[in-house]
């Protein structure tokens, strides 16, 4: 019987395997799928990650690339998850899928596709982001129409011919609109509220400003609504060496902008009237981030160069008011084949037997830790900080957890 047993062969299962090799703990990963599954198979072919590649830090293995401003593309970080895994001789049993997790005598038994193992410790770290989530509207969209999540969407090749309408307009969404564009479809974008950040600002990459910033240090509590730790992410990327992406940059390029989705009737979309705000939203959040950022440059007397205002994508509408809003979009007419959902991912810890969870079904942790013996989380949003739920703070949050474990167990 191992000692722990860490469900999920992502970033977070990889380092918690580490760290605990480290210490000496016995475990054993398990993976339902192949090592970094979610990166292989809900990402689309032009991914990038969006966080700089000196970000990319694991227990045990630094960044040491030759390029650390650059963004990896989605078949290099499979890659690196790989080699992390076989270099540190992770104990990994793939094709292992976890049904139920329940305290026992001997602390924790999981009910699994290969039968019931028993551990004294359980680590579950399968991330926030397990699944699609698709609005119930959707199952009333004409069934000539091609429906499909952003983690079944790989590339426009595999999509009929016509157009293409988005429905999301946060990261995946911004990122597969630019993904269709340079394939030379034309495509709508249905947007939300969603904040939108530049790439980069006053000679830094946007995320070398979040740390002086300490916005990588915010809290859940920090935030106004506890629903923003599953929320969508800001509009940026790291595609073509990272760039600012905008709504007023795709429409001036020809994208059809559209409220939010409101309900669907065969191929007739009812659109809310919210489009001017969503596109005032992203402006004015990324504006109030420049204007942090030059008050954290004077009030520290830094001498980062003046933001020389040549991004175009961050240049906001003339005039907003001109934007049409329609109520109505009926998808034949506008000659759209293909809805692509970005509309987010869910999650589902209902197989784990504890009474841990808050109102919406999140774990509720110290840091990964929660009040149940011998049950711990790893890389959520926010499960300590909103780096936890990033690469950047996989590597400490393990540390941290399996320090936790290494106390329980010799307690």
């Amino acid at each position: 019987m191992p000692d722990v047993i860490i469900v999920g062969a992502g970033q977070a299962g990889l380092a918690a395997s580490v760290c605990l090799s480290g210490l000496g703990i016995g475990h054993t990963v398990l993976e339902k799928y192949e090592v970094g599954a979610s990166w292989r198979r809900q990402r689309w072919d032009s991914f990038c990650l969006n966080t700089p590649n000196w970000t990319l830090n694991l227990p045990g293995r630094d960044y040491a690339g030759s390029n650390p401003d650059g963004f990896m593309e989605r078949a290099d970080f499979v890659e690196l998850l790989n080699r992390y895994s076989e270099d540190f001789d992770v104990p990994v049993q793939l094709g292992v899928e976890a049904h139920n997790a329940k305290p026992s005598d001997h602390g924790w038994t999981l009910e699994t596709s290969e039968g019931p193992i028993a551990a004294r410790a359980i680590v579950v770290a399968t991330s926030t982001h397990q699944f699609p989530k698709i609005p119930a509207a959707a199952s009333s969209l004409d069934q000539n129409i091609l429906s499909l999540s952003a983690a079944e969407y790989r590339n426009s090749r595999q999509l009929p011919e016509g157009n293409v309408l988005v429905v999301g307009s946060a990261q995946s969404g911004m990122q597969i609109m630019e993904d269709l564009q340079t394939a030379g479809r034309k495509a709508y974008l249905s947007t939300g509220k969603v904040s939108r950040i530049p790439r980069r600002y006053r000679g830094r990459d946007i995320i070398g400003w979040y740390e002086p910033l300490g916005l990588m240090d915010r809290k859940a509590s920090d935030l106004d609504d506890p629903r923003q730790i599953f929320g969508g992410q800001p509009q940026y990327t790291g595609l073509h060496g990272g760039h600012t992406v905008s709504l007023q940059k795709f429409h001036r390029e020809g994208v059809c902008l559209l409220g939010r989705v409101n309900g669907i009737e065969g191929s007739k979309l009812h659109l809310a009237t919210d489009l001017r705000a969503n596109i005032a939203f992203a402006d004015q959040s990324s504006e109030r981030l420049c204007r942090n950022i030059d008050a954290h440059i004077e009030r520290y007397g830094l001498t980062d160069p003046p933001d020389e205002g040549d991004d175009p994508a961050h240049d906001p509408f003339d005039d907003l008011d001109s934007i049409p809003e329609p109520k109505v979009l009926d998808l034949n007419d506008a000659g759209v084949s293909t809805v692509i959902w970005a509309t987010g991912f869910a999650f589902d810890f209902s197989w784990i037997d504890a009474n841990i969870f808050n109102d919406y079904g999140y774990p509720v942790t110290c840091r990964g830790e929660t009040t149940a013996p011998g049950l711990y989380f790893l890389g959520l949003n926010y499960l300590h900080t909103r780096r936890s739920g990033v690469v950047y703070g996989v590597g400490p949050d393990a540390k941290y957890v399996t320090s936790r474990i290494k106390s329980y167990l010799d307690g």
